[in-house]
């Protein structure tokens, strides 16, 4: 059955569009916020923090260094930005998805992964030392964490015989969750989503002690602004799918129900990402990469051999 132009403009526009999608992010970034602060013994910000330190950056001037390139500069954050939204359309909230078919989640998957490409980018074609070097270790980073990534949500598709994130989460609410079945797999998942939003203690590229803000140094204004509304939405985006992945999404309830459910469910993800970001310390990048080839692939290669071989997670 075809949808009116008006449904696809409320998917898009609304719900689970931008309109819902910039909500949770404004409120998940004050709960991360509150969360740390209070764990750090500090009060944290208002409610309305994240939206007052958007439309500050918006209003500041919009400046690049001498040498770097301005096309390219204003380009990889609206490239960043809109890979994420769209893949936002791919994963169900509650019972709803914009758009489903089979083998969504591998776009979903790809298109996750070219903000980490542009974050690369950004610091090599804005020419300071510290956004090279932030570059770089975001690009090493890079193929640390996205293999294991990569196996640890292959696990849930392989086991529910499908590609597609709705299929998944729809097959769960008739079973089992997947975070039971595979408990190590959603680990990894969890871990390398942490990694890929470059949060502590994997924020290595944009090391403030080290250097400054990484490849985003030499960024300010609106520019600066699309860069961290592209990673808070990528949170909330990364966030959505694990708990579609792993925790069966809306449980297979009915709407009103479902949505509570779905959210409950975020907030857990949401908690332990705050949480990791308190309790541990800043790695070093060559501990990453030892991590993530020696410990991280090892365990995703071995849980996708056992659901592969044994059926079991």
């Amino acid at each position: 059955m075809m949808r009116t132009w008006f449904e696809v403009l409320f998917s898009l526009l609304i719900f689970p569009g931008v309109g819902f999608l910039l909500a949770c992010t404004f409120l998940s970034q004050w709960i991360d916020r509150r969360v740390a602060a209070r764990l750090q013994g500090r009060v944290g910000p208002p409610w309305f923090q994240p939206v007052a330190d958007l439309i500050k950056l918006f209003a500041k001037e919009d400046i690049l260094p001498i040498g770097a390139r301005p096309l390219a500069c204003t380009v990889l954050p609206i490239l960043s930005l809109a890979a994420v939204l769209t893949a936002a359309m791919y994963i169900p909230v509650g019972s709803y998805v914009a758009h489903s078919f089979e083998g969504d989640l591998i776009v979903v998957l790809f298109l996750l992964s070219l903000p980490s490409l542009t974050y690369f980018l950004a610091g090599w074609f804005s020419v300071s030392i510290y956004s090279v070097v932030g570059g770089n270790r975001a690009l090493l980073q890079y193929f640390s964490y996205e293999v294991p990534f990569l196996m640890a949500l292959s696990g849930p598709a392989i086991a529910c015989g499908s590609w597609s994130i709705a299929q998944i989460a729809q097959r769960q609410a008739s079973s089992i969750w997947m975070i039971w079945v595979q408990p190590l797999g959603f680990m990894l998942a969890l871990v390398g989503l942490i990694t890929k939003l470059k949060r502590s203690p994997f924020d290595i590229p944009k090391a403030k002690s080290e250097i400054s803000a990484g490849p985003l140094t030499e960024f300010s204004g609106r520019k600066l602004a699309l860069w961290m509304l592209s990673l808070n939405l990528k949170m909330v985006v990364g966030i959505f799918l694990l708990v579609n992945a792993y925790l069966g999404g809306s449980g297979g309830l009915a709407a009103w129900l479902g949505a509570a459910s779905f959210m409950i469910k975020s907030l857990f993800i949401l908690l332990l990402l705050s949480a990791a970001s308190v309790l541990y310390a800043r790695l070093r990048i060559d501990q990453l990469t030892d991590i993530g080839w020696r410990v991280l692939a090892p365990l995703a290669l071995l849980q996708l051999l056992f659901i592969v071989l044994l059926g079991v997670g």
